[in-house]
């Protein structure tokens, strides 16, 4: 028995991308949780299909707005791949750089909206004020703050040309980051909201195949950086975060300590940077099929492609929060109805990463278009 349906989104200030989460309450508490998903889906698999590989790469790194670089090295490493084709020194190091700095503005992008969720907007106004400091970082090195387009096929775009400047402004929005972490995580207002709130136990986590930051933080000791390494990860001997309960504030822990390993990380490459001219390259014709994986900031970011006669014939991207979303609907039932915003924040989803679809009917595979989508599982009501 329920008393009503109370719809979460599409459009919510609890949610940061259009999303309908339909809760059956019963008084305070969830009885039942629906997801409801559809609103950001673009076709993006399809639209990479027929394009040149050149053509591709810039389609994919537009997959997501904050973790950008992410998809670009997946997609690029996919066809690196393929190629039977290892980087330079200083390229893998300049791709680590890099990526960390994408980890450390999304994690401080992360952190402003879960304080806003609990209601200290101060703290929300000063991890972004931090999170200006790397976009500032990235806008030097590259010329753009969200869409880098740094990655070529066997090379990059740009060389980093002011590393003490990088290094300044990671050190700084590190630290005050730490500061910041270490005055409100004893905060009994801090504490009340997120301990014990939303936990995901390791034999859940490993049910639902959790990983990145959400894994860890339930205990599990996964990262595609060490399972899988790639460019310069071996040699920054990086440690992988981990919780011990799986609940909101261990997930709040993880993420911001991972910042604080991800400035180690940018420093120790900076400071121990090969002495290479990044290679100029022209493409070669790309044939064949590969695949290749990622630690974006969410966790695991899976790419596969298929080229014929240099286009791309068949791409399937399986992002971190396709993983993990649906474990709302086992996760939220019993919880009140005020932790549910609180609990949707702490997994950090990206809905716009996640929404492809290729639905399945009696062994048969379909695709759908954005109309199909829409008209099939989206709500009605």
């Amino acid at each position: 028995m329920h008393d009503f349906i109370m719809p979460i989104g599409p459009q919510s200030p609890a949610i940061k991308e259009p999303i309908l989460i339909k809760l059956q309450l019963n008084g305070e508490t969830v009885n039942k949780a629906t997801m409801v998903t559809g609103y950001t889906h673009r076709g993006i698999e399809y639209i990479l299909e027929g394009k040149n590989p050149d053509q591709a790469l810039y389609a994919a790194c537009r997959v997501c707005g904050i973790c950008s670089m992410s998809h670009e090295r997946g997609y690029v490493r996919t066809v690196e791949n393929i190629l039977g084709y290892e980087a330079p020194e200083r390229v893998k190091a300049l791709r680590t750089i890099m990526f960390e700095l994408e980890r450390m503005q999304s994690h401080l992008l992360w952190a402003g909206f879960m304080m806003h969720e609990i209601g200290l907007e101060t703290l929300f106004n000063y991890y972004w004020r931090e999170r200006e400091k790397i976009l500032d970082a990235f806008e030097k090195t590259t010329g753009g703050r969200v869409h880098h387009n740094l990655n070529k096929i066997r090379t990059l775009r740009y060389d980093l040309e002011d590393p003490e400047y990088v290094k300044e402004k990671v050190s700084s929005a590190a630290k005050a980051s730490n500061e910041y972490y270490k005055d409100m995580i004893n905060e009994e207002a801090v504490k009340s909201r997120l301990q014990n709130i939303g936990v995901i136990p390791a034999d859940m986590a490993v049910k639902w195949a959790l990983n990145g930051p959400i894994a860890r933080a339930s205990g599990i000791n996964i990262d595609t950086r060490k399972d899988d390494p790639y460019d310069w990860y071996p040699k920054t001997g990086f440690k992988i975060i981990t919780g011990k309960t799986g609940d909101s504030m261990d997930r709040l822990k993880v993420r911001l300590e991972e910042i604080q390993e991800s400035a180690r990380v940018i420093t120790k490459t900076i400071n121990n940077l090969p002495e290479e001219e990044i290679p100029k390259f022209s493409l070669n014709q790309v044939n064949g099929e590969g695949y290749a994986r990622v630690e974006a900031p969410r966790g695991e970011l899976f790419y596969y492609l298929r080229f014929k006669n240099s286009k791309v014939e068949r791409a399937k991207i399986r992002t971190p929060s396709f993983s993990y979303m649906k474990i709302l609907e086992e996760l939220l039932p019993g919880v009140k109805i005020g932790d549910v915003p609180v609990i949707i924040a702490s997994l950090d989803p990206c809905f716009s990463c996640l929404e492809r679809v290729l639905v399945e009917k009696k062994g048969s595979i379909s695709e759908m278009d954005e109309d199909q989508f829409r008209r099939q599982y989206t709500c009605t009501r």
